[in-house]
């Protein structure tokens, strides 16, 4: 028989190694005792890394599975969480001025903003006070020490260096704006397909919504897809002569930060909602939780506050995006044989519709001189009438190049149909038409 490679400690064992390690996190408590608040952003930045070594360190020993221990390690694990919120909040009241943002309610958000600041630092000051009751339960010595405030003064960000390097190249600056802009307008449907896009709600009737409407894997999805959008841009677009001249670019870009920064927030209120409050795990332990964090205000700040301004900054950047795209977009035309024995029926027009609402620029069927909306199955199948009553054996679309680029593709493979009317596999090149 195998022996263990882990040994069993006893609680009094663990006492002594959790005293050695918790000191550095128990001094937090006595400065937030101490110092006035509002806190900076370097503060959490310390906050998250001394929860997150502690939570290692408890983790490490499986605290969480200890009934004695348990709740001093939520405890921890809710601070860390708290501070990462606060500290991403911070990081959007300190370069909201940059963003650029055409914002009429910039004003109101910083003002919320701040309020949920005020909120978070209260909170957490409500952990630390169970941290050192439950520390000396447990018999852990509190610290009589505390932290250098100095050590936290915040950077300002409304100083700057002189630009000094060279502007880049443009290169084809102009087709990866139109790209990032189609894309956006991707992200844009994609949040929408979540049923995110709704308005301030009674909190009484939020209660349900994670994690059956909104939790973590939704938020990662769309932080990804923005997230890439970001780096796009700063890689291609970022100081080349095209954002010096179309000053729209430099606001485009905080359209694509803001919700990238407030899904982040999503992401981790869902988190602390789902794993730290409103959970069962060890009866009485995630009773204590709630006792000091009301579940309703979590559920308010993200979707009366967090979720609200993400759908506001979208759908502002999806008119930006679509403005963009109306200059930035090359148009032409091309002349493509119509789906073989059945014509535009519904599987070749979903497709061409597909294709349309991927760029989000305007395409359409011409026949005999009138345009047909490419976007719009019902469009495509009255013109796929006529074209079978005229007997016609082309097409002429007009459009996006890069529409009209996937549309010649698309022909090439009988719009997705082999001679007899099944599906047929596309190209790998057309892969979002399935997505």
């Amino acid at each position: 028989m195998k022996k263990s490679l882990t040994r069993v400690i006893t609680e009094g064992e663990f006492l002594k190694l959790a005293q050695q390690y918790s000191q550095s996190f128990l001094k937090i408590y006595n400065f937030l005792r101490r110092e006035h608040r509002p806190y900076t952003r370097k503060f959490y930045a310390y906050l998250i890394e001394e929860s997150e070594e502690l939570e290692s360190f408890l983790d490490d020993h499986c605290a969480r599975d200890n009934k004695t221990w348990y709740f001093f390690g939520e405890l921890v694990a809710c601070i860390r969480n708290f501070a990462k919120i606060a500290f991403i909040l911070k990081h959007v009241l300190n370069r909201y001025p940059s963003y650029d943002l055409n914002d009429d309610e910039g004003k109101t958000f910083v003002a919320e903003a701040n309020k949920i600041v005020a909120f978070l630092e209260e909170t957490i000051l409500s952990l630390y006070e169970e941290v050192k009751n439950e520390s000396l339960r447990l018999g852990i010595e509190l610290p009589k020490t505390t932290l250098n405030k100095g050590s936290f003064t915040e950077i300002s960000f409304q100083k700057r260096l002189p630009y000094t390097i060279d502007e880049e190249d443009e290169f084809d600056a102009k087709k990866i704006v139109a790209k990032i802009a189609t894309q956006y307008l991707n992200v844009v449907e994609k949040f929408n397909s979540f049923g995110w896009n709704s308005g301030k709600s009674n909190v009484k009737d939020l209660k349900d919504i994670i994690p059956n409407k909104v939790n973590e894997e939704k938020s990662r999805e769309l932080m990804f897809l923005i997230h890439n959008l970001q780096s796009t841009y700063d890689h291609y677009i970022r100081r080349t002569p095209l954002e010096s001249q179309d000053k729209r670019l430099k606001s485009f870009r905080g359209y694509i930060s803001m919700p990238l920064h407030l899904l982040s927030l999503v992401n981790w209120l869902s988190h602390l909602y789902q794993r730290h409050i409103n959970t069962t795990s060890y009866g009485s332990a995630s009773r204590d939780i709630s006792t000091i964090i009301d579940a309703s205000d979590i559920l308010d700040i993200m979707m009366n506050f967090v979720m609200f301004y993400t759908c506001r900054y979208l759908d502002t950047g999806k008119k930006l995006s679509n403005d963009i795209l109306g200059e930035y977009t090359e148009m032409d035309t091309c002349e493509l044989k119509i789906p073989k024995n059945l014509g535009f029926h519904l599987r070749p027009a979903a497709l061409v519709a597909r294709i349309a609402a991927y760029y989000g620029t305007k395409l359409t069927l011409v026949v005999d001189g009138a345009e047909y909306d490419a976007s719009s199955l019902l469009s495509i199948t009255l013109a796929g009438g006529l074209i079978a009553r005229k007997g016609y054996k082309t097409v002429v679309f007009k459009g996006d190049k890069r529409a009209l680029h996937d549309l010649k593709l698309l022909s090439q493979y009988n719009y997705g149909e082999d001679e007899k009317g099944n599906q047929a596999i596309l190209p790998p090149e057309l892969s979002h038409l399935w997505t």
